[in-house]
């Protein structure tokens, strides 16, 4: 199979990659400014599956959700994280947009569902599966400008789940365990410890790693040639305006003398460039790549 590089150090397999069947109906996009905050689920399915049974196991999930039971039109979940640290795209469209998820008691909305593949009320998570759903966080906070520093929540009218009737306002910690919308125990305790523990603390650094440090330009002070002695002055507070008032002319024994002000070009310190690992980390969070893993 073949995953998509969408930043440095992230790479996800798209839908067609381990999908042989389409959505059930259509598909809804979640508004951008709706993208409120990023919602952790486990499929609570065994945790003792090998590499190569994954994407048999994802149709699995395509299945039962589209089938009699729920009636999903796909794949409740945007993305899925396997044990080995892979990262899959689960409801079609999801690399590429906000999709609306469906596993939320009732389609609670306003935040993108992301899944681990196993069962975290019987074993944690492992240090590769953390990990990418880690960096997956930080790449969806990146990607819909969602503030995930510690102690930070979103607030908003409930649509409605089996825990927050439709209009109820909830209080959510922008990154969040499925138990904290619905009526639940996802994503097992294990699974919810591991958030405060080791996937935010991961989503913050990765986020870090993607955005690009602020710079401060500070103006360079401006150097001003006389024709009277052509001696330098800095000024660094006086304005043109008053440069050419104070200096237009000059009075010597009753007569005036004319005054030509220069500004000589000063070169910008290279100190104040963005620097180049910043500007690669932009280009390659941007740039989308296929790889073979």
């Amino acid at each position: 199979m073949n995953a998509v590089e969408v930043a440095p150090g992230l790479a996800i397999f798209p839908r067609s990659e381990w999908a042989a069947k389409p959505p059930t109906g259509p598909l809804e996009s979640e508004a951008l400014e709706d993208v409120r905050f990023l919602l952790v689920h486990h499929t609570a399915s065994s945790n003792d599956y090998g590499i190569d049974s994954v994407a048999q196991t994802l149709r699995g999930f395509y299945d039962f959700h589209t089938g009699a039971e729920k009636q999903w039109p796909d794949i409740a979940y945007n993305f899925l994280v396997d044990r080995f640290g892979r990262v899959f795209e689960a409801r079609q469209g999801s690399i590429e947009s906000p999709i609306k998820g469906s596993a939320t008691g009732g389609s609670q909305g306003f935040g993108m569902l992301c899944s681990f593949v196993g069962n975290h009320a019987e074993q944690p998570p492992s240090p590769e599966a953390a990990k990418a759903m880690g960096n997956l966080l930080g790449w969806l906070a990146a990607k819909y400008s969602i503030d995930i520093a510690e102690g930070v929540s979103t607030e908003f009218a409930s649509r409605g789940s089996n825990r927050w009737p439709a209009g109820t306002t909830v209080t959510a910690r922008t990154i969040s365990g499925h138990r904290e919308m619905s009526q639940t125990t996802c994503p097992g305790d294990f699974g919810f410890a591991a958030i405060d523990s080791e996937i935010a603390p991961r989503a913050r650094a990765f986020l870090a790693e993607l955005q690009p440090p602020e710079t401060t330009t500070t103006e360079p002070p401006e150097t001003t040639t006389t024709a009277l002695d052509s001696t330098p002055t800095t000024t660094s507070s006086t304005t043109s305006a008053e440069v050419a008032a104070d200096t237009s002319s000059t009075t010597s024994g009753g007569s005036s003398q004319e005054v030509t002000v220069e500004a000589e070009p000063s070169a910008i310190p290279t100190s104040w460039l963005l620097p180049a690992a910043a500007m690669a980390a932009v280009a390659g969070a941007i740039g989308i790549r296929r790889r073979r893993i």
